[in-house]
C-alpha cells in the first residue's frame, strides 16, 4: 500500500481562530466514512523527502496563504487511516501541529493549479463557531477539539484521532 506522510497546521491568529480551507475533491475520501461534499480542512499536505512534519507544515503554511509561524509548531494530534486517493489505496499518517500567526491577511497565489481545482474558499474561524456550524469539518470533531487545546494547551503527548 502507497503510504502518505501528511502534516496539518493548526494555525491560529491573534484572535484565536483557526484558518481553514473549504475543499471539494470526490475522488479523495475514507472508505470507512464516506463523505463526498465539500468540507473544511487546516492547511497542510505532503512530508517533503527529507523533510520533517513540522517543516512540512510550516512550508505548506507560506505556500498555501503566505502566513508567517511565528512560533514553535507543537505537535498535538496524530492520525493514521486508509484513504481512497483518486482510485488508489493510500495510509495517510497525519501528524497535526499547533502554531499561530501575527496576521490574518490570506495570500492564496501560491496554491497550484490542483490545489485551486479542489479549493472552494477559505476563512478564519472560532471554535464556537465551529462546534455551531452544520459544515463538515477534518476532523469530524474538530471544534470541541479546538476549544480544548485552547483551554489547555498542548498535550504533553500528542492526542490519536479517530
Amino acid at each position: 500500500m502507497i503510504e502518505r506522510p501528511s502534516a496539518r497546521l493548526i494555525l491560529l491568529d491573534p484572535q484565536d481562530r483557526l484558518f481553514l480551507f473549504n475543499v471539494h475533491d470526490p475522488q479523495v475520501f475514507d472508505p470507512a466514512k464516506p463523505f463526498f461534499d465539500p468540507f473544511w480542512v487546516m492547511i497542510g499536505g505532503m512530508v517533503d523527502p527529507g523533510e520533517d512534519y513540522a517543516q512540512a507544515a510550516v512550508r505548506e503554511a507560506g505556500e498555501e496563504t503566505k502566513l508567517p509561524v511565528i512560533d514553535t509548531p507543537r505537535w498535538v494530534w496524530k492520525r493514521e487511516r486508509v484513504m481512497s486517493w483518486r482510485g488508489k489505496q493510500v495510509l495517510h499518517r497525519e501528524r497535526f501541529f499547533l502554531a499561530r500567526t501575527d496576521r490574518s491577511e490570506i495570500d492564496t497565489s501560491g496554491l497550484d493549479e490542483k490545489e485551486r481545482s479542489w479549493t472552494l474558499g477559505h476563512r478564519w474561524w472560532t471554535a464556537d463557531e465551529i462546534a455551531a456550524s452544520a459544515a463538515r469539518f477534518e476532523p469530524i470533531d474538530l471544534g470541541a477539539r479546538l476549544a480544548a487545546l485552547l483551554r489547555d494547551g498542548p498535550p504533553t503527548e500528542p492526542l490519536a484521532l479517530s
